[in-house]
């Protein structure tokens, strides 16, 4: 007699692999939008204003506020979720949890907003910046935010 097994996708958690060396910024400030569209999804790919060091979604490959830049990850509390599109529209987020740095995680769960995908080519304005013409996997890369994708298979027992 034959058994069919399956993993189901929807089980594997995001982080697959937490390096050492990994960082979490459990304090994080998501800067408030008014104009904001819908609620801010778990494992949505941030970037970080350099005026102010709050944290957005990562909409534009050509900004110069350095929000063009990728810089982490949204991971939200078990009991916190999504940050609804009212809570964002109304004030600062505060007290949320970015990963930066040392993680592989299930790339088919990282959510990218506004068309973008992790082969855009990042190119803000500011000539100077290091950033330059690399894609959003690459300057991921560099931070050892290692997208990895996950298989699932079946196994008869």
């Amino acid at each position: 007699m034959s058994v069919q097994t399956n993993l189901d996708i929807d089980t594997t958690p995001f982080i697959l692999l937490e390096l050492p060396r990994a960082v979490r910024v459990d304090n994080a400030v998501i800067l408030k939008n008014t104009g904001r569209s819908g609620d801010l999804a778990p494992y949505t790919l941030m970037a970080q204003v350099a005026a102010s060091s709050k944290w957005v979604p990562w909409t534009s490959a050509a900004a110069v506020d350095g929000s063009a830049i990728p810089a982490g990850i949204f991971l939200p509390s078990d009991i916190q979720g999504a940050i609804t599109e009212a809570a964002i529209k109304a004030a600062d987020v505060t007290d949320v949890s970015i990963l930066k740095f040392g993680a592989e995680f299930d790339e088919a769960k990282l959510v990218i907003e506004n068309s973008l995908t992790l082969e855009t080519v990042v190119n803000p304005s500011d000539a100077t910046n290091k950033y330059m013409v690399k894609t959003a996997r690459q300057i991921l890369l560099e931070k050892s935010l290692i997208p990895v994708t996950a298989y699932c298979y079946s196994k008869a027992q």
